[in-house]
């Protein structure tokens, strides 16, 4: 028997059948037959925040206020400094109970409510609570803090009312960018290290870390500076605890490391390609019994993020372009406390003296 021969127009219709079946399948949801729409291209972004060291409003720095009768004098000679990014992040070492009746004295600190009103107005929108004296108004303090500045729009780190919540990561979103905080201490409480509790980030607990950088990863976050309060007082250089957390958080992801506590400015290192300050000094505090412990130094920090290619996409949202958000430029502020409290960016003489104690000649880094 001779082979049925399908005529020209069966032949049309047999391939017109085919190709309503296998758009049918297209619009079906078969993952095999979907086709992502190309990731659409994102504006190149400049971003710039400063960061600073320990700021503390309760004793000697409370006094000083109430002398000059206005919470905003410790921040107004960097006014200019302070207002010009996008946003400010510092340690900030004194809780706030709620109760202006218990003044901060010796080793035990607390911040009167009118006093902290300078951190909304000088732009502080990220600040980190993991410290010596995160517990000096006990459990109901440290707590009452984190209300404080919820109440402030200013997100905190490094504390909670367990580890995990101390633990967690937090970002904040600027111009569409990501950046991403996480933060820990040498101790819980101010007794150097030896007792641990449930409400402290600590710098040894490396799994912890690195499960904060992943999360943040996880949630697109773009930038990442983990923060450390650790080192010790009066001292030039970083001790093994610090280098140890700063290259973990390296390693882990993070993109920056700042640190804070020693009260003096210690060196910087570069480790990896990404930028380690292991501790930034004073900001707003009372030491002025020494020349080093009223020099501190404050960093503005440029970061620019682009498409690395419009044909490659988010790994959270393919309709988008994957991004590389990295440090175009570091600025070192050298910095002069006076009147027991008050930051001022330093003459050139004084500038060439801080950098030269942490041996870094120029005050721009370019990556």
């Amino acid at each position: 028997m001779k082979p049925h021969k399908l005529s020209t127009y069966s032949r049309l219709a047999l391939l017109g059948a085919i190709a309503i079946l296998i758009l049918s399948c297209r619009q079906s949801g078969s993952s095999e037959t979907q086709v992502q729409p190309k990731p659409s291209p994102g504006p190149e972004v400049k971003i710039t925040f400063l960061s600073a060291g320990d700021i503390m409003l309760s004793r000697g720095v409370e006094r000083a206020i109430s002398k000059a009768g206005d919470p905003l004098a410790p921040f107004k000679p960097l006014a200019d400094i302070l207002q010009s990014t996008d946003f400010n992040f510092a340690n900030l070492e004194s809780p706030i109970s709620g109760n202006d009746n218990i003044q901060g004295k010796g080793l035990v600190f607390n911040a009167h409510t009118r006093d902290i009103v300078g951190l909304s107005k000088y732009n502080f929108k990220v600040l980190n609570l993991a410290n010596n004296h995160a517990m000096d108004q006990r459990l109901p303090g440290l707590l009452s803090t984190g209300k404080f500045l919820d109440n402030m729009n200013i997100t905190h780190m490094g504390t909670g009312s367990n580890l995990n919540e101390a633990w967690e990561p937090k970002f904040i979103t600027v111009k569409g960018v990501k950046i991403g905080f996480v933060g820990a201490s040498y101790s819980s409480v101010n007794d150097g290290g030896v007792a641990h509790n449930d409400y402290v980030a600590r710098i040894e607990d490396r799994d912890r870390l690195k499960s904060a950088i992943e999360q943040l990863r996880k949630q697109g976050v773009d930038f990442i500076v983990a923060t450390m309060h650790a080192g010790v007082e009066y001292t030039r250089r970083p001790n093994q605890a610090q280098i140890d957390f700063a290259h973990a958080a390296i390693d882990d992801g993070a993109d920056i490391v700042i640190g804070a506590h020693p009260h003096w400015v210690q060196i910087t290192e570069e480790y990896k390609g990404k930028y380690i300050f292991y501790s930034l000094g004073n900001f707003i505090f009372d030491q002025e019994w020494s020349q080093d412990t009223k020099e501190g130094l404050a960093i503005k920090i440029s970061l620019l993020s682009k498409d690395i290619s419009p044909l490659q996409p988010s790994a959270n949202d393919p309709t988008k372009a994957a991004r590389m958000t990295q440090v175009e430029q570091i600025e070192l502020i050298p910095l002069i406390i006076e009147r027991y409290s008050t930051p001022r960016p330093a003459n050139d003489e004084e500038a060439r003296r801080i950098l030269g104690k942490i041996e870094m000649p120029n005050k721009i880094i370019k990556p």
